[in-house]
This record gives structure tokens, C-alpha cells and sequence, in this order.
């Protein structure tokens, strides 16, 4: 049966009154709670409205810690929801018959708490240029435990967004190495092209640099979805759930993920102390690592050389003394250009 109109403004005279006790500071909410016993008291109508407020109220959960930031000036008198406007200033009376408003309208159909879960708490994006590398700490640390730990290599771009219940990073390009602040209640998920990696407390690196995106565990276990691609034989797109441990490494291009093999998967972020490590890695991927640390790049138009495969450990800051060793360990040619590019050639 719908409810009546004036049952709701009962509701909505009990919301405001339970808010203000909640939210309110000192005085204030202890002459809110007064006057809420006294108005349940005046009718059987009034109880039952009080009583259906309170769940709705419950059902926000901890929604009352946030909007108490906003009460920070005391305000003695503040009784009745719908009247004694003269108590109280307006910019507070708006927000409090705003938060009325969201309790009282938006909840009944859950809208007000999937509203409130779905704001951010905290968003920043971050963009390394060439040669530049950021160390951030994200707040999202419990209690008084330090936050994640990103690590990012140059030319990278990541968008991190913070919500209430879990924590998403968008990754563009580049290398990250995470080091995520251990919270079951609060998912971390990174997103990148072709995959979505998530975990709760670990250790690992996510490499994207045009080619497949690589993941290396270095700690822990990670959960990488692969994004589906729609199979011309199924009516609906089919995924890939693969989990990884400390010392597993996965690579993932265009929906699909190439076998598991263990790796000295701390190689991935070597980047942090100065080097880049390649391990039968293909020619134009690595290239891409070495060129995030060059102003002019190292580049190369035939696809049998992109397809070549590089090992080895060269320093981050010496990719001239790459270009020189290249020549002698792959069939290629390097062509130095006045500008300070480099044009490699099959030899």
C-alpha cells in the first residue's frame, strides 16, 4: 500500500530530529533528542513514524561520521525539523532538509545509500613526463597504518579514485609498481586495456607500454580478469580469471593471456634503482621502456625487427650505450640521426 502524504511529513519531522541528535554537536543534539522522546510521545502516529525513520536512518551506515564535519558550530535550540527556522542559520537549515530530503525520499528505493557509496572520498591523476619517476603514498591507510605505495616510471598515466567501499586505478600507459595497504572491506582494482587486476594486500607491478600488459607478483595473490572480446561464435563475450602468486607473471593482449611462468618478477620495477631489465622481451616493447628515458627515441619501421627479442640489464640513464651494443647481440643495423634519434635497421 503507498504511503499517505501525511505519514511521510511525520517521517520527515522524525528524520530531521534523528539527524540533528546524530550530527549535531554538543548542546544542540542533546535538545534534538529531547525533543524527539517528547514528540514520539504525543501520539501512536508519531511513534510509528519515529520508528520507520530510525531504519531508514540505519540503513546509511556510517553516513553520520561525514555529515557531522559539516555541524561544527554549536547551536543550542534546535528542536522541531520543520519549524524554529529563526535557531538556526540557513546555510545549516538548507543542508539539514536537504539531508531530510535524502533520507526521506531517495532511500525507501536505496537510491540515497547507492548514492552515498558511489561518491569518491578522494581522486588524483597522475602523469610522468620522460625520465621521470613519482613515488605517491595514497590515503588509504586504516586506522593509522600507512597507504598504498605507487611507484610510477616515466611517461606513465593513472588515474586513482578512492570510495567508500573500494579503489580503482585507471591505468593509461606506463609502469606502476603497487604496494597496496592491506583492506578486505575496501577491493583495489587496477584497470588497464585488456585486463582488470584486483587484490586486497599485496605486491606487484603492472606493465603496459603499447604491447601486452604485463602483471608480476611480487607479494601475495592477485586476481587478473582479462577483458573480454566477443567471440564470433558465442552470443556473449567469454573472460578469462586467472590468479597469481609471489614470483608468477602473466601476459595479456587483445583478450587473451599467454600461459603463467614463474619470473624474477621484482625485475619489472628494476626501474626504481636505475635499470630496465628485459628477459626475451620483444624488441619494440623494450624499446618503448628505453625510449620513456629519452628525449629523442630509438625507433624502427620494419615489423621483423619489432618481433626480435631482447634479454639482458642496461642502465635507464645509458641507452646511447645501448644503441652501441645493440648491433653486436641482434642482426641490426643502427643509424644515428642528427637530432638524436636513432633509426634501426635490419642488418
Amino acid at each position: 500500500m503507498a504511503m499517505g502524504a501525511p505519514r511521510e511529513r511525520l517521517i520527515e519531522r522524525a528524520l530531521a530530529l534523528i539527524v540533528e541528535g546524530e550530527v549535531a554537536p554538543g548542546e544542540a543534539a542533546q535538545n534534538a533528542r529531547a525533543a524527539m522522546n517528547q514528540w514520539r510521545n504525543r501520539s501512536p502516529e508519531h511513534a510509528a513514524a519515529l520508528l520507520e525513520a530510525r531504519r531508514r536512518w540505519d540503513m546509511l551506515g556510517g553516513m553520520a561520521d561525514d555529515l557531522r564535519a559539516h555541524f561544527d558550530t554549536p547551536a543550542a535550540g534546535m528542536a522541531a525539523a520543520a519549524a524554529a527556522a529563526s535557531a538556526r542559520s540557513p546555510q545549516r537549515r538548507k543542508l539539514l532538509l536537504s539531508i531530510v530530503g535524502l533520507v526521506g525520499g531517495g532511500l525507501v528505493a536505496g537510491r540515497g545509500v547507492q548514492w552515498y557509496w558511489q561518491q569518491p572520498v578522494f581522486r588524483s591523476a597522475y602523469n610522468t613526463r620522460t625520465a621521470q619517476m613519482l613515488k605517491v603514498t595514497l590515503p588509504d591507510g586504516a586506522a593509522d597504518a600507512s597507504g598504498s605505495q605507487l611507484d610510477i616510471a616515466p611517461q606513465s598515466a593513472i588515474e586513482v579514485t578512492l570510495y567508500r567501499g573500494q579503489r580503482i586505478v585507471d591505468m593509461a600507459r606506463g609502469e606502476v609498481r603497487f604496494e597496496v595497504a592491506h583492506d578486505s572491506q575496501r577491493p583495489f582494482r587496477v584497470r588497464t586495456r585488456d585486463a582488470v587486476i584486483e587484490v586486497v594486500g599485496t605486491v606487484f607491478t603492472v606493465r603496459d607500454r603499447g604491447g601486452p600488459v604485463t602483471v608480476g607478483v611480487e607479494q601475495g595473490h592477485v586476481r587478473v580478469q582479462v577483458r573480454a572480446r566477443q567471440n564470433a561464435e558465442a552470443s556473449i563475450p567469454s573472460a578469462e580469471v586467472i590468479d597469481l602468486h609471489a614470483g608468477e607473471l602473466v601476459e595479456v593482449l587483445d583478450g587473451h593471456a599467454d600461459a603463467v611462468r614463474q619470473s624474477d618478477t621484482r625485475a619489472l620495477s628494476a626501474w626504481r634503482d636505475g635499470w630496465l631489465v628485459f628477459d626475451n622481451t620483444p624488441l619494440s616493447e623494450a624499446l618503448a621502456a628505453v625510449n620513456s628515458y629519452r628525449i629523442r627515441p630509438i625507433v624502427s619501421a620494419d615489423a621483423r625487427i619489432d618481433a626480435m627479442r631482447l634479454s639482458g640489464r642496461f642502465r635507464t640513464n645509458d641507452s646511447v650505450g645501448l644503441v652501441e651494443v645493440l648491433p653486436t647481440i641482434l642482426p641490426v643495423i643502427a643509424d644515428s640521426h642528427p637530432d638524436g634519434s636513432v633509426e634501426l635497421r635490419k642488418r
